[in-house]
């Protein structure tokens, strides 16, 4: 069985359409979807649409929470000036999305197990097996990392939410991040996503990046009346964190 997984979109569409066209060429039995639909990037209501039209599993990120919900999780603004502009952020979001959209944001699912055959299963959050925000980073100690594999039996644990994609390995067991569709941060912009094969008990997991057109992503900011366009727009052109 061959499986995609992505996350991180960020409302950057033509990131995700170059991203699911490769899918396409990689001819997976199954797409999954970990979360951050929308936020940061210009075309969040293009984004959610094309998801859902997927018609597969989406789990909710701490951004589709906060957007769907029109909530801020306690902890996550690290100051009053980072809280304001969450909010202006969150208002503009909430802004481009229909009342459908934001339902379908509220009520994504916070895990999913997927059966792999061969006695395998993929066990999917968005940052961890606890909540939406605590953050588990490649380079933290072994004893750490080994939490993600809390509560569940399967032999593979993917998870999304830091954009940094990665692959490591625990006794037989794996962990992997697929990077982000939309906003990558580890200073390639190019597109992020995993894609596990399986056959039988053995598997193979490869992280693909994919080059997208970034300023066609730019163009679309212009006239959108995005509060922090030229920050994201920056951190889009070098695979960085917005400042």
């Amino acid at each position: 069985m061959n499986i995609a997984l992505l996350a991180d979109i960020h409302g950057n569409y033509p990131a995700l359409e170059a991203v699911l066209e490769d899918i396409r060429r990689q001819r997976p039995d199954r797409i999954l979807v970990l979360g951050d639909l929308v936020f940061k990037g210009p075309q969040p209501e293009r984004c959610v649409d094309a998801v859902r039209s997927l018609n597969t599993v989406v789990l909710q990120g701490n951004i589709d929470e906060l957007v769907g919900k029109a909530y801020i999780q306690p902890g996550f603004a690290k100051s009053p000036e980072q809280e304001e502009k969450l909010r202006r952020e969150l208002q503009w979001t909430r802004s481009r999305l229909n009342a459908d959209q934001l339902n379908y944001l509220a009520g994504l699912p916070f895990q999913h197990t997927e059966p792999l055959g061969g006695g395998l299963q993929l066990h999917c959050v968005h940052a961890n097996p606890y909540n939406l925000l605590d953050i588990y980073q490649p380079a933290d100690e072994e004893d750490k990392l080994r939490r993600m594999f809390a509560g569940t039996n399967a032999q593979i644990v993917a998870y999304a939410h830091i954009h940094l994609p990665f692959v490591r390995y625990f006794r037989g067991r794996a962990l992997l991040n697929t990077g982000s569709t939309g906003l990558p941060f580890d200073g390639d912009p190019r597109a992020s996503y995993a894609l596990l094969r399986t056959s039988g008990d053995h598997y193979e997991i490869s992280i693909r990046r994919v080059r997208y057109d970034v300023e066609r992503t730019v163009r679309a900011y212009e006239g959108s009346g995005h509060p922090f366009a030229d920050s994201v727009i920056q951190a889009l052109r070098t695979g960085s964190r917005p400042a």
